[in-house]
């Protein structure tokens, strides 16, 4: 069995091989992947996050279950499928990086009060400048909180509750200020601002913080889904593919937020996204089904490694570190190629910008 596995598995790699040779968006796969290598300590960032997050929720498959993968298909494809439509919202987990989003808010805070006219089109209203101290304060308490907890793991129910109720918000806000943060730099990427490259990531921040009240709706969209998954995670059947559907379907909200002058309106974001789907969406099916094949093949080939190490502690903890770094580069290589694709296709122009971002 083990051998029509192992020969299996090569002719499925030969096949996908052969496939990316000749594959219609093998400009979008090139760019990402220069994207990626010239830009490493983004590939550190979702490798680090996702070890210190746990990468996925469920278990990978036992070797019983490996080597029955005729029957093992269905179950993997769900799983790749899922997986490929979360790229789109969390490449980057948001877990533990959310730690850093106090010190985040505190200076786009500082800096909305001291230069206002620059995230919007006019001043701030106190009705917006209250939510963002909202944000703010609200941001240090749960900090104090966690290290709280850090050094006393003993707390009281209701305080533990409060921590986790407010750990969930924040890494939904965390989630979609990383999110428009990476279309920035994908964009950055297609039309240099300037010659320095080394101050795209910096250039990129700064626009995230000028579209801050878009990155705050976002952030309660993805508190919605986020909330959801925790429930559908344990469903099966046609109910387990719902979500991922609609993750697809809003694949291109962090896009439409992350090219608007940061004073449209969020529904408004809505509604371009929606046509920047439809007019790339032929492209991101056909990037689709190779991004479900290859992760399929990831993941079935890291469970494989994972399980031949079970009884070993040492090869198994460096098997899992391994499997991390392979799927890091995996996940931003096919992200990466998505952004690029419907950046190109989706909008009236080759290379979006702030002065026409809508289709």
């Amino acid at each position: 069995m083990i051998q029509t596995t192992l020969l299996a598995l090569l002719a499925f790699s030969v096949g996908l091989a052969l496939h990316l040779r000749w594959h219609p968006r093998r400009r979008e796969l090139s760019d990402a992947w220069d994207f990626l290598r010239l830009r490493q300590p983004l590939l550190w960032l979702i490798a680090g996050t996702s070890l210190l997050n746990g990468l996925e929720p469920e278990k990978g498959f036992t070797w019983v279950e490996l080597n029955d993968w005729r029957g093992l298909w269905l179950p993997l494809v769900h799983r790749a499928f899922t997986e490929f439509a979360l790229l789109f919202h969390v490449l980057v987990p948001p877990w533990p990086l959310a730690l850093l989003l106090p010190l985040l808010l505190v200076v786009l805070t500082i800096r909305v009060w001291r230069w206002p006219y620059r995230y919007g089109e006019r001043m701030p209203v106190p009705e917006q400048k209250l939510v963002l101290i909202a944000l703010t304060a609200g941001s240090v308490f749960w900090s104090g909180l966690e290290a709280v907890a850090f050094f006393r793991p003993e707390l009281p129910e209701a305080v533990q509750t409060a921590k986790l109720a407010a750990r969930t918000f924040y890494a939904a806000l965390m989630a979609a200020g990383v999110q428009v943060w990476l279309v920035r730099l994908v964009i950055a990427y297609e039309k240099p601002p300037d010659t320095e490259a080394d101050r795209d990531a910096v250039a990129a921040l700064e626009s995230t913080f000028a579209r801050w009240q878009g990155v705050a709706a976002l952030g309660g969209f993805n508190l919605l889904w986020m909330a959801w998954r925790s429930w559908i995670v344990t469903q099966n059947g046609a109910v387990a593919w719902v979500l991922p559907e609609l993750l697809v379907l809003f694949a291109a909200l962090p896009l439409a937020v992350a090219v608007s002058a940061g004073r449209s309106r969020f529904w408004h974001a809505g509604a371009v996204a929606l046509k920047v789907l439809g007019r790339g969406l032929l492209v991101l099916i056909t990037l689709g089904i190779t991004a479900v094949a290859l992760l399929a093949l990831a993941h079935y080939t890291a469970d494989m490694g994972l399980a031949l190490t079970a009884e070993t502690g040492l090869w198994r903890g460096v098997a899992g570190v391994l499997r991390a770094l392979a799927l890091a580069m995996l996940h931003g290589w096919l992200c990466l190629a998505a952004l690029l694709a419907m950046l190109r296709h989706g909008f009236p122009s080759s290379s979006p910008d702030d002065k026409s971002p809508a289709p």
